[in-house]
Formats: C-alpha cells, structure tokens, sequence
C-alpha cells in the first residue's frame, strides 16, 4: 500500500519553487497558436489558475494582457511578485472554490494545474472556472496524456481510472473521453494531443481551448 508523504502538499510544493534560483521564468510558446482566443480579452482579467514559476504569466503580461497569477505555494507567488510584479498574485486552493466574482475574468489559463484532484473535485473546479468566466470566456488548458509515461503515466496505486499515488503524491492522467466528459457543457474549440519538454525529456499533453457557452 502506497503510504501518503507526511509533507503536506503546499510544503511540498514550496520546496519545488524554492529550488528554483532561475533570474526569471522561462516560457515556451504554446499559447502562440490560440492567440485568436485571448485577443478579446485585453480588457479582462485573464486568471493564470496554478500559475507556479509565472511561466504563462510572464508570456501574458510581455503581451499587454492583465494577469491575475494564482498558486497555492505562496513561495511561488513570492517569485512571481519579485520577477513580474505587473501581475497581481493570489494564494488559492483550488478545491475549495475560486475567489473571484462570477463573470469576472475574459480567460482562464490552466497550464498543466489540474492533474492533481479526484475526478468529482476536478469536475467541480471546471465548474468554477465557468463561473469566474464572462459569457463567451475561454479556458486554455494543457493535461497530462495517459501516454505521459516519462513523469508517471500508469505508476503507482490506481486510486480511481488513470488517477494515481505515487511516492506520497496524487496525479491524474487524461485521455480524450476523459476530456469530452469534463467539457461536456463547454464548446471545444481545440483538442489535440502534443509533446514537449520538460528537464530534458519529452512529455506528452492534450491542448485543450474551450468556451463557456
């Protein structure tokens, strides 16, 4: 039986961030393609939900866009206010519902955050991204493949399909059904499943652009 670690998640995750000693976030490009999707929003809030380093944070206010950057490590919120104070930051955690007025945000970018939740408490996170959204707001998102076998993909105790325990630490993996189910009320403008990289090896991930109807 796989034993849950006696560090509890938020210390976990500043240790991460406090390793980190990079000058300023790195960024890839992924949100190049779906900038059609954001052009609308430079008068709205766009919320970077489980921002981590800023990474999409830092691609976004370069961008002119107003970000509010939310994690649930306050150290990683701490990096973002030293290296992009442009941007406003919240400490959240996400299962216990998003602070933010309805119809207040113009987007949301879920960047590889909401992989870490059983799947009713992932149901009921994309319901509050609907909430927070405007009519017509868009949700950017990227996921663990099933295919992710690099960073655990099928390792551990299977606490519920492709939802798993490993080493103290709970992760989900999707698959396209898994995807369609979630977004089942939403209008999908863009799922693909992609590749790229983290600490030198490859990654497999779902893109996934979808609108609040």
């Amino acid at each position: 039986m796989t034993k849950r670690s006696s560090v509890s998640d938020q210390e976990h995750w500043d240790l991460v961030y406090n390793r980190l000693y990079l000058e300023k976030p790195i960024y890839d490009l992924w949100l190049d393609a779906y900038e059609p999707f954001l052009a609308g929003t430079k008068n709205d809030a766009i919320i970077d939900l489980g921002c981590g380093y800023g990474c999409d944070t830092l691609y976004l206010t370069e961008r002119g866009y107003r970000v509010i950057a939310c994690d649930f490590s306050e150290m990683a919120l701490s990096r973002i206010a030293e290296h992009i104070p442009e941007a406003e930051t919240r400490q959240i955690d996400m299962t216990e519902g998003l602070p933010f007025a309805g119809g207040s945000a113009g987007a949301v970018v879920a960047d590889l955050s909401l992989h870490y939740f059983a799947w009713q408490d992932t149901v009921n996170i994309v319901n509050d991204i609907d909430r927070v959204l405007k009519a017509q707001g868009v949700l950017l998102a990227r996921f663990n493949s099933v295919g992710d076998i690099h960073y655990g993909a099928g390792l551990g105790l299977e606490l519920e399909p492709n939802y798993y325990e490993h080493d103290g630490r709970r992760k989900r993996f999707f698959d396209e059904r898994d995807l369609l189910l979630l977004f089942a009320d939403w209008e999908i403008k863009s799922i693909r499943e992609t590749d790229l990289y983290r600490y030198s090896k490859p990654k497999r991930c779902w893109e996934l652009v979808a609108v609040k109807v």
